[in-house]
């Protein structure tokens, strides 16, 4: 039995993953992740067969429900697309630790167990998609957390995807920038010390469909990088130029969070 895996699956860039893989001729896609109700909705859109899980992945028991479903089916896995995660936005304190740790597990934690999980049911010619950002290419202050599981995973789909050379099996870490999806719903939600949102300026806004259109199509060359935009591409260019700290600092000066936290 061949078949896709999506975590994420409920919503953004995973359901779009799951909608392109209906075209791929998989004999079942497995979607993993929270929202029962959206994902009955996407069951009855997709003409594949669709498994869903509906849970939390930061659970133990919930990713040894997905571990123990692999035993039983044994099936032949041809892509997994790690979509699963969410950001804050704010400074350490307004965020919390539970927040943090759970963007951690979320984020990192799960990926690595949905990737060495899988991989066992992976042959040549697999493919593993996992979500980065453009945020892996720099220092963020005040979306610290968040940023920093983004270069784990970049540089952990990076290395693993050397690793995998000689098995065949191609890994791809997408980097997208600012992108119109319920990431910010959830980023935006925290016990602000200040009287206005953490980020208010968004250089630009770019269409989840053509970011995963582009992923799509990397992912099928075996590229290990997919950044969609020239926005996207200028920035990761120069983070590679300019001192961390310079970047740093603009995006303080950028987002007036000097001004904003100053007595706070």
């Amino acid at each position: 039995m061949n078949i896709a895996v999506v975590t994420g699956a409920s919503s953004g860039m995973g359901r779009e993953f799951c909608r392109l893989f209906d075209k791929e001729g998989f004999d079942e896609i497995w979607g993993l992740g929270l929202g029962k109700e959206s994902m009955e909705a996407l069951k009855t859109e997709l003409s594949t067969k669709f498994r869903y899980f509906d849970m939390d992945l930061t659970v133990d028991e919930n990713l040894n429900k997905y571990k123990k479903a692999l035993e039983e089916e044994k099936p032949d896995v041809k892509w997994l697309v790690n979509a699963s995660g969410f950001g804050k936005f704010g400074r350490y304190d307004e965020i919390g630790v539970s927040n943090s740790i759970n963007m951690i597990d979320l984020n990192c934690r799960a990926l690595v167990f949905m990737t060495e999980t899988t991989l066992p049911y992976m042959s040549e010619g697999a493919r593993i998609t996992q979500f980065a950002s453009i945020a892996a290419f720099q220092p963020l202050p005040y979306i610290n957390i968040y940023s920093a599981t983004k270069v784990f995973i970049l540089n952990y789909s990076l290395s693993l995807g050397m690793e995998l050379k000689s098995k065949k099996i191609t890994v791809t870490a997408v980097c997208p920038y600012w992108t119109k999806t319920a990431f910010f719903d959830r980023a935006t939600k925290i016990d602000s010390k200040t009287s206005s949102a953490v980020v208010t300026y968004y250089t630009v806004m770019y269409d989840p469909e053509k970011v995963i259109n582009k992923a799509y199509k990397d992912s099928k060359k075996g590229k290990s990088k997919s950044v969609y935009g020239f926005t996207t591409k200028l920035q990761a260019t120069l983070s590679k130029l300019l001192p961390a700290k310079l970047i740093m600092n603009y995006w303080l000066w950028q987002q007036k969070l000097r001004k904003k936290y100053k007595g706070k």
